[in-house]
């Protein structure tokens, strides 16, 4: 990681965030087993290494051996065996054959997203299939195991491509002709009564899907029937309800990040894949109704989650998720004085933003400080209607959102305006930035991580063309209607920016989704108008699967950024030893 142009504020403070950030990390990341011909393959990332790595186990006994793990966190060791992968690779996706034998997996390298296919198999080498490049999306295999379909190219630029293991060259598949234009749609295969699917999500039209008979595409609904799983939140948590019957109760800032259903002779197994603060990521096999989930607190059930609703200056209540350490409140559930506070936000394409599943959080609440995820509208967490709310023209309600979330917290005595340090990653850069930028008075300092700065010109970016509909940039909104929030267009009429709140930009050097020339110009801008602003650069990292070693490093220099603008606007109050 290195520096561009002086030091960013905190250094000092690194060393203590990073030993308590290792502290939190050392349990293992499991992902959500695949399962087929009784055998079953999941990732794997234990303590110590930098990237998940695949895994291959008989399905037989699973359930026991993960449901003991998680009641002791303790155990270390995988199940089964790893499989081997091409050197230097990273795992992006796989799909498990139907014999379950093998793996179509994407490996990349972690410089880049757009992953190449190869076919693992335990005690061979992988196999590359020349060709089938992909974009996250997993590849299909065919019923009787003699090939795969691989979705390739980088959005909207994609192709469908059968690639026969045996003997033979991949085929290209013509889309359905009523298909039309891709740009803007996010395209997806699986595997339905023996056939392939296609289908194309796109934010404005809905979902349409296709399948694949007889060498023809034809139009169809998604399958009706089958079992239901279903999630209710509250208050007080999530119910995950199993055709219609409670089976798990999730704590606060608890979420499902995935589950699979798998039928057996017996009945049917619910898998969950769940993160928390508390237990970044634990997949189980629910065998019990209604069961709460007290291990994924603290053990030492210090850390509280309280579901909160703040209301905007247009009177819409908006969700927030706070977290804070219980000997930092008081009876009321407030603190006794107001404590730094990160304040973390998404709002955009219908994404739902929770309180992050990663040690950042943990270590910045040991430390005395607040932690806030806040739902603004733009995202997904209350549905479509949620989402149009803040997309297209009304994004600007986004950014107002955060505002008054942040004046919200400082009335209800969590922190101060120069205590509150709102973080935002992509689209939630541009959130936090446009916010401070409008709003200079709200906010203490601001972290934004891979933002998306400049919302004219979004052809400037990788994946621009898929987000023109999300900003209106379609037909719905001019370019002077963009600009108004577009960060890179808000600092270049500045007159001065020595009010603004300090600024800290992170770059991820490979990042081939967004443009971080506008980072460069935002800052660059900021600092030549007589502002405090800085760049922190990591050169190895992509957008998306980071290796964990950097990731720690990382968060230790944000968090230290956050204590450091804490500690100047109250002495004494910021998070650190």
């Amino acid at each position: 990681m290195n520096t561009l142009e002086e030091a960013v504020p905190g250094r000092g403070l690194r060393p203590h965030f990073r030993s308590l950030l290792e502290r939190w990390d050392s349990t293992p990341r499991q992902g959500l087993p695949q399962f087929a011909g009784g055998q079953a393959a999941f990732l794997w990332r234990g303590p110590g290494e930098a990237f998940a790595s695949l895994h291959l186990a008989a399905e037989a006994g699973l359930r026991d051996a993960w449901n003991v793990r998680r009641a002791h966190p303790g155990v270390a060791a995988p199940p089964g065996v790893r499989l081997p992968t091409a050197p230097g690779t990273i795992v992006r996706g796989f799909t498990i054959s139907p014999d379950g034998t093998r793996i179509a997996a994407l490996l990349s390298t972690s410089a880049s997203e757009l992953a190449e296919t190869w076919i693992l198999a335990a005690g061979t080498q992988p196999v590359h299939i020349p060709g089938a490049t992909a974009w996250y999306a997993a590849p299909v295999w065919e019923p009787d195991g003699g090939g795969i379909w691989v979705l390739t190219g980088k959005p909207p630029c994609q192709q469908i491509m059968h690639c026969p293991l045996d003997a033979g060259h991949p085929q290209e598949l013509p889309f359905p002709t009523d298909l039309g234009s891709t740009t803007g749609s996010r395209l997806s295969l699986t595997r339905a009564r023996g056939n392939l699917r296609l289908a194309a999500k796109n934010p404005g039209t809905g979902t349409r899907e296709w399948e694949l008979e007889s060498g023809a595409w034809h139009p169809t609904a998604a399958p009706a029937g089958g079992i239901r799983v279903e999630l209710a939140s509250d208050h007080h948590g999530t119910t995950v309800t199993l055709d219609s019957r409670p089976v798990y109760r999730l704590s606060p800032a608890e979420y499902v990040s995935s589950f699979a259903i798998q039928p057996h002779a017996d009945g049917t197994d619910l898998w969950l894949q769940t993160a928390s603060p508390e237990r970044p990521s634990g997949v189980f096999c629910v065998d019990e109704p209604v069961r709460s989930n007290e291990s994924s607190r603290d053990p030492s059930g210090n850390i509280l989650h309280q579901r909160v609703t703040a209301v905007a200056s247009d009177g819409v209540g908006i969700p927030l998720v706070i977290s804070a350490r219980a000997s930092d409140l008081g009876p009321d559930g407030l603190p006794a004085r107001p404590l730094p506070l990160i304040l973390t936000c998404y709002g955009g394409f219908g994404v739902t933003h929770r309180t992050e599943a990663e040690p950042s959080v943990p270590a910045w609440l040991e430390s005395g400080g607040v932690y806030v995820a806040a739902q603004l509208r733009g995202g997904g967490e209350m549905g479509r209607d949620w989402h149009e709310a803040g997309r297209g023209p009304r994004k600007m309600r986004t950014i107002q959102d955060l505002i008054d979330v942040a004046g919200f917290l400082t009335s209800a005595g969590w922190t101060t305006p120069g205590q509150t340090v709102p973080f935002g990653a992509s689209h939630g850069g541009l959130v936090v930035t446009a916010a401070a930028l409008l709003s200079p008075a709200s906010f203490g300092g601001v972290v934004a991580v891979a933002p998306l700065l400049d919302t004219v010109d979004l052809h400037r970016h990788g994946l621009g063309k898929q987000w023109l509909h999300e900003f209106g940039a379609d037909g719905e909104c001019s370019d002077h209607d963009r600009a108004a929030y577009s960060p890179v267009h808000v600092v270049g009429g500045l007159g001065s920016a020595a009010a603004l709140p300090p600024l800290l930009c992170c770059l991820l050097g490979r990042d081939e989704r967004v443009d971080n020339r506008a980072a460069v110009e935002v800052v660059t801008g900021i600092r030549e108008r007589g502002g405090r602003a800085w760049l922190l650069h990591e050169d190895r990292g992509g957008h998306s699967q980071r290796a964990a070693p950097d990731v720690l490093d990382f968060s230790a220099a944000v968090l230290a950024f956050a204590a450091s603008i804490s500690r100047e606007a109250t002495p004494g109050s910021e998070p650190c030893p």
